[in-house]
C-alpha cells in the first residue's frame, strides 16, 4: 500500500523537474539516507512494485513513470554500495557477468 504523501511527493517533484530530476533526487537522498538504513536499494525496489501495483490497478501512466524511475535509482544504488562493498551481492538486481 502506498503512503499518499510519498506519492504527492513524487508526483510534484516529476511534474516540476521531470523525470531526470526526479531520478536525481530519489538517488541523492537515498544516498544519504544509506547510512542509517540497512538496504535501501531493496527499500527503493518494493517502493517501484508498489508503484507498479498501483499503475495495474488504475492505469494512470504517471505511477508507471515513477515506479520506472525507482526501479532505475535502485540499480544505481545497488552498484554503488557494491563498490563501496556495504551490501550483499542480490539476486534482484542486474549485476555485471565477467
Amino acid at each position: 500500500m502506498l503512503d499518499v504523501a510519498i506519492v504527492t511527493k513524487y508526483e510534484a517533484i516529476l511534474k516540476n523537474r521531470g523525470e531526470l530530476g526526479l531520478y536525481q533526487k530519489i538517488v541523492g537522498s537515498t544516498i544519504v539516507r544509506s547510512v542509517d538504513v540497512v538496504q535501501p536499494d531493496v527499500e527503493l525496489l518494493n517502493l517501484s512494485e508498489s508503484f507498479f501495483s498501483e499503475f495495474r490497478k488504475s492505469g494512470d501512466n504517471k505511477y508507471f513513470i515513477i515506479g520506472k524511475i525507482l526501479r532505475r535509482s535502485a540499480h544505481t544504488i545497488y552498484r554503488q554500495l557494491l563498490k563501496l562493498n556495504k551490501t550483499p551481492i542480490n539476486s534482484k538486481f542486474l549485476n555485471m557477468v565477467r
